[in-house]
């Protein structure tokens, strides 16, 4: 349409049409002469050819990306990993009952609470208290617990026999443990037998403390209860070693016999005094014993 009016040779030519001359199009910049370059520079624009991956090798399997945790306002601090139905709201209510639980603590122990006994520190004992150790024990201490403390010794072997030595005040006034001690628990086991030995003391406990607890914990009759838990077959030997005990014991042994059996007597022989020990720290001390035939000594 727009040839027709302006072509001259067109029947549909218009005189009045204006003619719109023609724009001249914009110049473009000079062509940069042609630069020749070095054998430095032709290396340096030198592309080389990628190396293709073979046919049969095959791309990586892109491994899934691991939620990492947002990163909190405060420095040095991380906000753990939410669901993505946790609103802003639910997590922020979440961290302060997090918060509560951690710094409250509660004002009474809730009901039918039971808190066991505390064990205390673990303590050195004195060495007269300890196993016999040659590097630890500055003498051998006799102590044969069917009878009572005032006859316990230091005995040591030379060219002349055995020399016994009494214990003095001095040696049985010492005290105890490193520490002051008020308080200890001794356990002893011995087939179907069990005693626990209480050794309390508010000034500390010395260590004749300790020797008279136990002598008096074994020098009690026998309870019905107890008497039942001696087999059968075992009670001649259990009458055997009670008759020997009433033989040598310092009193008359009319005496010790109405008394009955002892607890003393269910160790038949074994009552050497071999130290105390503590198999868990800061628990209940073991009383070990060992046993031979006991000697008169008269």
């Amino acid at each position: 349409m727009y040839k027709t009016k302006h072509d001259l040779g067109s029947p549909n030519f218009n005189l009045n049409t204006p003619k719109i001359p023609p724009k001249a199009l914009p110049q473009s910049p000079p062509l940069m002469p042609p630069h020749s370059f070095n054998m430095d520079e032709r290396r340096s624009f030198t592309m080389r050819k990628p190396s293709l991956p073979s046919s049969n090798s095959r791309a990586p399997t892109p491994k899934p990306s691991t939620p990492q945790p947002l990163k909190s306002i405060l420095k040095g601090k991380t906000s753990p990993p939410r669901d993505s139905y946790e609103s802003d709201g639910e997590v922020t209510a979440a961290k302060k009952g997090s918060r509560n639980n951690v710094y409250t603590v509660p004002n009474s122990l809730p009901q039918h609470a039971h808190l066991g006994p505390m064990k205390g520190p673990a303590l050195n004992l004195h060495w007269k208290l300890l196993p016999y150790h040659p590097n630890r024990s500055k003498r051998f201490l006799h102590f044969d617990i069917a009878f009572p403390t005032h006859d316990i010794e230091f005995r040591q072997n030379s060219s002349y026999g055995v020399q016994r030595t009494s214990l003095s005040d001095a040696d049985l006034d010492k005290s105890a443990a490193d520490e002051k001690l008020v308080k200890m628990t001794i356990s002893f086991q011995r087939g179907p037998f069990e005693w626990d030995i209480d050794v309390k003391r508010d000034k500390g406990i010395r260590v004749r403390d300790v020797f008279e607890a136990i002598y008096a914990a074994l020098d009690v009759s026998l309870t019905p209860h107890e008497k039942g838990l001696i087999p059968h077959h075992r009670r001649a030997v259990y009458e055997e070693a009670f008759r020997l005990r009433c033989k040598l014991a310092p009193g008359l042994p009319i005496v010790e016999q109405r008394q009955g059996w002892k607890r003393v007597d269910m160790l038949l022989h074994e009552t050497l005094f071999r130290g105390l020990t503590q198999p868990k720290s800061g628990g209940d001390w073991v009383l070990n014993l060992s046993g031979s035939v006991p000697v008169s000594k008269h």
